[in-house]
Parts: C-alpha cells; structure tokens; sequence
C-alpha cells in the first residue's frame, strides 16, 4: 500500500538465476503503447472505507453488463489476502496470510469470508467477468506483512526509509543511539494459506530486512542494573543469565522466553501451578508494584500468592501500556504525521549483534526506499524470491487473474518486477495481459525502459499535474502543463514511441490521505511541526479513532457535492475529460470517484457518476486517430494554455474522434476555434459530457468554434466541453450579407437552414470592435472605415449552437449631388440640391471659396456676383456625427 508524494515503485533486477523457476531470466514481450494499448479501460474496483460486508464479489460478478456498457476492459481487484485484524480498514494491504482469499476460518470471530467475501466467491466472480469479455488483475502485494502472530528477538537498528541511522528532524534532529538493540518483535508466522499452498510455510526473522516501529519497546527485553540482557539457554546451560529469583524457574524450565530473552510481559511458575509476571520480581520497574497496590494487591506477597490470573494479567498489561520503555517511547517516533497516516521514516533494520545489516537490501530502482510499513519482506533472498513466484504462480493457476497491478514497486528489490514477468511470460505466453505498477518516482521511466517494458510504467506526473493545475481551485499552475509534465508530452501533435502506461486521476490512497487530512484538522494536528525538547508531541496514530473518522467521512462526503471544496478535488469531471481522452496511455477510473466510497458497495453514486459514465463510454466510442492539444487564450488571461487548453482526437473517420476543451475560471467567457480537420467539415458535433446539451455546427474546413463560458458546480469550476460528431443533417446559420457606413446602425438578419426549432437566444461579436459595434439584437453601426467581421452565435432551444461569420468592410458615408457645377450670369441664382446619401443628415453647411464671385446661404441658395470662376465647399454632418464634404463649382460670365 502506498502513501502519495513520498511512497513510489520500480525495480532493477538481479537475484533471479535461483528463482523459482529454476531459470535465468527470459527476456518477456515488451508493452507498446498504441491503440491496442490504449483500447483498455481499467477499472479500480475498491476503496479503503468500504464496510465490512463481504458482498464485493457477488456485487461485482453481475455488473459485467454495466461494465461493458461503459467500455471497461480491466478490473483491478482489491487485494483479496486475509488482513492483519487490527488493520485500520481490514484491507489485504495488511496482509496476516498471503493464500487466504477467504478460504480459511481466520476473520474476525473465526469468520471465512475476508472484508470482499469468500474465496468460491472470488472464483465465481472472476468466471463470470472472464463470461462478459472483461478481465481481471489482482493487487500483488510483495513488499510487506502485518499480521504476524509470534515473536522473535532481532537487533535492531533505528533506520530511515533507506536502512540508515535515523535523525528525527521533528524533536531536535538528534540521531538515533539504537544502532543494535534487541528487540522483541512480531515476525513468526503466516497462518493457515501460508503453510498450506506457500514455499515458504512459515515466515521468520530469516526472510526479513526489518519492520515498521512496533510498539514493543526497546525496555520490553529484561536486563540487569547495567543493561546487560538476562538469556536462558535451556537448563543447566552454562550461557544462563538470569536474576536469583529465577533460579528455580529455570531448573524446571518453567518461564516465558523469547529466543532466549526474558521479555517484560513474561512470566513465570513462583511456585507449582502458580505463575506470576516476570515484572513483580523486576528490580529495575518497582513503579509495577506501586501500581499493582494501587489496585488492590498491597503487597508482592499478596500478588504472588493470588488466584486470580486473569486480573492481574488484565492489570499488567493496563500498566505496561503506561510505561514508555515497553511501548513506542523507546522506539523514537518521528510524529511527523503525514495525512497518509504512515510515518514512513519510522523503521527498524534487522542488523547483527555488531550492528551489520543480516540481509542485501535498497537494491530499488533508485537504490534506497527499501522501507514502507510493516514487516518488510526480504525481497533480495532467493528463498524469498522463490516463495514470491510460487505466490504469483499461484494466484494465476487458483482464480484465473489476467494479470496484477504490482504495488508499492520502489520499495523492493527489482528481482521481484523481473519475477512477476517471468511467471506472467510462463503463464500467458505473449503479453495478451496487464501487469502495471504503482510508483511515483521517474526512475521507474529509465529502469522499465532498459527492462525492455515488462510491465506498465504508472504516470504519476500526470497525476500531480491534474491535481495541481484543475484539483485546487487556488492553483496558479498553467493547463498547458497538463501536456508538458506527464510520462508522455502530448503538446501540439505529441511524442512518437510513447512510453506504455497507465494513469490515474484518483485512487484507494489519495483519497484515504484527504480523510486522514480533515481527522488532522479535527485532532489540532499540524503535519512536520517541530516539537522541542520535552513537549510531548501529537502522534496521528495514537489519537486514530473510528468516531473522528465516520466525521470525517461525512465532512468529505458532503464537500463532493459542494461548489465549494476544502478537502475533496476540484474539476473532477474535467480530469477525468482530458484523462478518457488521451492517446498513448490506459486510463483507470477509480470506484470512490463514481461511488460513494463508505457506503455498502456499489448502492450509492456520487455527484460525478453520470458525467464519468459518459465520459468512459466516450472513449470507447470516440476517442481514435492522432491527438493534437492546443493553447487558448482567453478572458481571464492573456496567456495562451493559461486558463484554457483544447485536446482534440482527429478520429478514424467521420464518426470517430472527440474535441475537449478544458477552463480552469468560473468567470471563462470566450470562444475557441479547435481544428476537426476536413474530414469533419459541416458535421453536427455534442457535448457528450453532460455538462452541457450544448451542439456544434463544424465549418466547410472542420473548424469547430466552441462558446467556452465558466460555471461553478460541484462537478465543473471553469467550463468542459467534450465534442463528438454526429450523422444528423448539421443546420446553418447565416447572416445576409449588408452594407455598413460610419455612424449608421443597420439591423442584422440570420437566418436559419435544415431546422425547425425555435431560438432560444442569438449573440453577435465583431472581431474589430474600432471598426464597427453590434448590440445584443443585432444592431450593428459603424465606425472606422476598414474591414472586419460579424460573428452570431445562435443558440436553439434542443441545445444547437449555430456560428455564422460574415466579412464586413465599414465604408465612408456618401452624398450625391443633384448637380456638382453651374454656369450663371451675374445676379442669377440657383439652389444646391442633394440627390441621395447613405444616411439620414443632421446638418449641412455651405462655404463659398470667393464670395466676390458667388455668394451661398445656409441653406444653400447660390447668387452670382461678378464674373469668374469659385468652388463652395458643402459639409454635412450625418445623424452619427460623421461628416461629408462635397464641392459645387460656380461658374459666372
């Protein structure tokens, strides 16, 4: 199980000559993104909250149908193994017994079925998805136990992720003084499946690197006023170290030991048929008796010769757990408290008596991490190495898996990754299977790469980038990114050779960290506060409880449904959008984002279901060809692929392929051009989303011009719109065609063609608005000569969206003159008359040149004076303040 930013996979291989198959490693078919890659839709079948039902296999088993409906190929399983029983969730991450599916009585009160249901419930399930063509792949869990039952004494060092000296950086940055240590800690066992089916029958310390900080307490193993650890060997042996009072014990061997170690919690026979708990006789924890007379015993002798063992062991161990030395106090908690609810630098390494490590270790794809949580298995040991195959083998033969997502893959030897392809090589022949695997560091690129693809890289970047640019709604990071940072740069016409992934917009732990954020909150917790010396610092871990939990649930449950989001992501639909529509990856869809994620399974769907249903059966339907992503510009930004990208599927032909165009601001109020290419030219196109019933009209070029205008819902904050062609006959929208003058308003005439429904609404935009203006009813008046265009939008009541573009050219206002010149004789007269204008006038106003020659009045009467020859300029004003100037020429004899 991983644990977002910190938690990543990937491998490098080299332990796999002694491997279970007896073979050196076969070079296995590598994965090729493509479109046969790119036709699988996996989908995440689980979460971490779901209740405790047992009904996911039966449930599952009879949605095939809605499976296919939505063009899923995949299912990726929950891991099925029986869980540790006092995991947070009960989940098969917390793994007690590899092989029980649910076979074994080993649940809670001896129940079979595991927390999903019972293993011939699994097998059911598994044949009736195999029946509807969908697949199925298990969560392979190779790096850790959690439910071991028995305990073994091991040195220990207090270690970091990566096995080194640890230093707290959260309590001073003192560096650990346990370098070897012993410790008594839980690492026997394996229960019933293991010693049934495994290679390996029983797990022990010899198959271990070292285990997460237990609890046990470095002070749980007895030692002397100088810390010299009391041993019994066996009797008479002379290794024998122990205090007098355990003499007689010893000759008849009647007294609790770990691996030689007298543990705190031990007892031992006072006297025949009479045990007692090592901590009454222990001189070096007399705070024990104080508590015991606290409680009722007034005296040791009391204690030793009570009857009543079942108080006082219910006593002791109330006391032990006050105690620092036999609990975490000694194990130097780091209590960074990250919201995954793991404090992963809080390890121990299994080292010898001189502090040396017992087992080859960090060979990672980035040679560290080796430690998550819990016990970690020493995936570096042949013998390990050997019982995972066996394992996987296993799984494959019993139910039929088509594959396994690979968890936590940068926390193991790359040996494991180079095993999983070799069983899945054996089993399936070619790759006609999944095998992707979880990481979140970029050397899993490099290693799968030079590993010749076995299995699906994960595109975290990706991942980080959508949360980043669409999941925070105070986010400043560009949409372009979207493009830019992830596994495969997309931007303009994108890579060739793409590397074969997987992706993801949410997952089982995402989610789990934004639950875990809103119980911090509740708690007063603040992830990586820095607590000084002697303050007694908050630990998540230790306040968890199932109450603060169930709040937090329903915080988060409602803020789904909100415009308004603390905790839960933004703009899910739209991840989702780019995410279904992408080339060169195989998208997943997670459970929790289209059900109700505590609810009884698969009964409640969340506000995003329709729309991700829609968007899923997109992909199956639409989403082909080549992919070109392009950067807008917009209102709220003058940046292009700030606020507003487009990602466009040029399809297989004209009934394939998908436009989306993807806004990140409520307050977007723009249009876009996206290119369709000519194959699509004059085609209907809709948004299939469900955000909007919005429909497209392509031009004779396959040009799709797309009204972008931001909404804030729980679904959408910005604007999405995912296009796809139709076979409707697509109706037009025209705008007759007209002349425009300076100052003078015309009203604009559309028309409609191949429709019969009302408009709903119409709106007009000139591309140069110093050229002309247009009201919103079409008025339209010019203004600087020149030319431009008028684009209407128009909009019908079944959703079409019509766009009509006519040129225009703003022209200067003409006057035509009934005459422009006459010839007079000396006081004669004549009247200059106007024979047409382009607009109504507002004035005019007439100027003689030689008033000795002729003479003009105002309102334009002409008298001659004198022989000779004058010109008089005529100005009219139009009724839009525009003016126009003409000349008349006089000439008198």
């Amino acid at each position: 199980m991983n644990k977002t930013t910190k938690v990543s996979a990937g491998l490098l291989a080299t332990v796999v000559a002694t491997s279970g198959l007896g073979l050196a490693p076969q070079q296995v078919n590598a994965y090729t993104s493509g479109e046969k890659l790119d036709n699988h839709v996996i989908f995440q079948s689980f979460s971490l909250y779901q209740p405790y039902d047992s009904n996911m296999y039966r449930t599952l088993a009879k949605k095939g149908e809605l499976l296919n409906s939505w063009g899923v190929t995949d299912v990726w399983m929950p891991p099925a193994y029986r869980s540790f029983d006092m995991a947070r969730y009960m989940e098969g991450y917390a793994i007690s017994d590899r092989y029980d599916f649910g076979e074994f009585p080993q649940g809670p009160n001896g129940a079979v079925a595991t927390k999903y249901g019972k293993a011939s419930q699994l097998e059911m399930m598994v044949d009736m998805l195999h029946d509807d063509n969908i697949k199925v792949q298990m969560d392979l869990v190779p790096n850790q136990m959690l439910g071991l039952n028995q305990r073994e004494a091991v040195y220990v060092r207090r270690a970091n992720t990566s096995g080194e000296p640890f230093t707290n950086p959260y309590t001073g940055s003192e560096t650990t003084k346990t370098l070897a240590t012993p410790y008594l800690a839980y690492t026997k066992g394996g229960g019933m499946g293991q010693a049934k089916y495994g290679y390996i029958k029983e797990w022990n310390k010899s198959y271990l690197n070292g285990t997460s900080l237990q609890g046990q307490g470095t002070g749980r193993v007895m030692t002397d006023k100088d810390g010299k650890p009391y041993r019994y060997f066996g009797k008479d042996d002379a290794k024998n170290y122990l205090p007098e009072w355990l003499l007689e014990a010893a000759k008849t061997q009647n007294l609790n030991v770990i691996d030689t170690y007298l543990a705190a919690d031990g007892w031992y026979e006072v006297s025949p048929e009479n045990w007692k708990p090592m901590l009454s006789q222990y001189a070096k924890d007399p705070g024990y008796l104080d508590y015991m007379k606290e409680h009722g015993f007034a005296t040791k002798e009391a204690l030793l010769s009570s009857t009543d063992n079942g108080t006082i062991a219910k006593l002791t161990e109330d006391y032990m757990k006050t105690q620092a030395t036999y609990g975490y106090g000694t194990e130097e908690r780091s209590y960074q408290n990250d919201n995954s609810g793991i404090d992963i630098e809080d390890q121990f390494l299994f080292v010898d008596a001189s502090g040396n490590p017992l087992q080859p270790y960090n060979k990672t794809i980035e040679n560290n991490d080796e430690f998550l949580l819990g016990v970690d298995l020493a995936n570096s040991n042949p013998e390990v190495i050997k019982e995972q195959k066996n394992w996987m083998k296993w799984m494959l033969e019993t139910y039929k898996f088509d594959g396994f997502r690979i968890d936590a893959a940068s926390h193991y030897d790359t040996a494991i990754l180079k095993a999983e392809a070799e069983v899945a090589k054996a089993h399936f022949g070619a790759n006609e299977h999944l095998s992707y695997i979880e990481s979140y560091k970029e050397a899993q690129n490099t290693y799968m790469k030079a590993n010749n693809n076995e299995q699906l890289v994960m595109d975290a970047d990706l991942y980080f980038t959508l949360r980043n640019a669409l999941g925070k709604a105070t986010s400043t990071r560009w949409l372009s990114d979207l493009a830019k940072v992830s596994t495969v740069n997309r931007e303009g016409d994108g890579t060739k050779n793409a590397q074969a992934n997987w992706s993801f917009v949410n997952n089982h732990d995402q989610e789990k960290n934004r639950v875990n954020q809103i119980m911090l909150d509740l708690y007063g917790i603040k992830t990586g506060t820095q607590y000084a010396k002697g303050e007694e610092p908050k630990s998540f871990e230790k306040m968890y409880d199932k109450e603060t939990e169930q709040k937090a649930l329903a915080i988060y449950n409602a803020e789904l449904a909100s415009p308004t989001k603390k905790y839960s992501v933004n703009n899910v639909v739209a991840q989702y959008a780019y995410l279904l529509t992408n080339k060169d990856t195989v998208p997943t869809v997670y459970y929790g984002d289209l059900y109700q994620t505590d609810a009884s399974y698969m009964t409640k769907k969340t506000p995003y279901y329709d729309e991700i249903t829609n968007l899923l059966k997109v992909r199956k339907q639409y989403a082909y060809g080549a992919q070109k992503v392009a950067y807008h510009t917009a209102n709220t930004s003058k940046y292009a692929g700030k606020h507003l990208i487009s990602s466009v599927r040029l399809g297989k032909d004209r009934n394939t392929g998908v436009a989306t165009i993807i806004g990140k601001k409520s307050t977007l109020n723009t249009t876009v051009n996206v290119d369709m290419g000519k194959v699509h030219a004059n085609q209907v196109f809709v948004d299939a989303s469900g955000v909007s019933n919005t429909k497209l009209v392509t031009d004779k070029n396959g040009i799709l011009t797309v009204p972008v205008k931001g909404i804030k819902t729980a679904e959408v904050d910005g604007y999405v719109g995912v296009f796809v062609p139709q076979t409707e006959t697509a109706p037009s929208a025209t705008i007759a065609k007209t002349d425009v003058y300076q100052g003078k308003a015309v009203n604009l005439k559309t028309t409609l063609k191949h429709t019969s429904t009302p408009v709903a609404s119409t709106s007009y935009q000139v591309a140069d608005t110093s050229k002309a203006t247009v009201d919103s009813k079409g008025r339209l008046t010019g203004k600087a000569t020149g030319k431009t265009t008028v684009t209407a939008h128009v909009t019908l009541t079944d959703g079409f969206v019509l766009t009509t573009t006519l040129p225009i050219e703003t022209k200067a206002n003409s006057v035509t003159l009934k005459a422009t010149k006459v010839t007079l004789k000396k006081n004669q007269t004549t009247r200059i008359l106007t024979a047409s204008a382009t607009d109504q006038m507002k004035s005019v106003q007439y100027t003689s040149a030689n008033k000795k020659v002729a003479q003009v009045s105002s309102r334009g009467n002409v008298r001659a004076i004198k022989t000779g020859k004058t010109t008089i300029r005529v100005t009219y004003t139009t009724t839009g303040n525009y003016q126009v100037v003409k000349t008349f020429t006089v000439t008198v004899k």
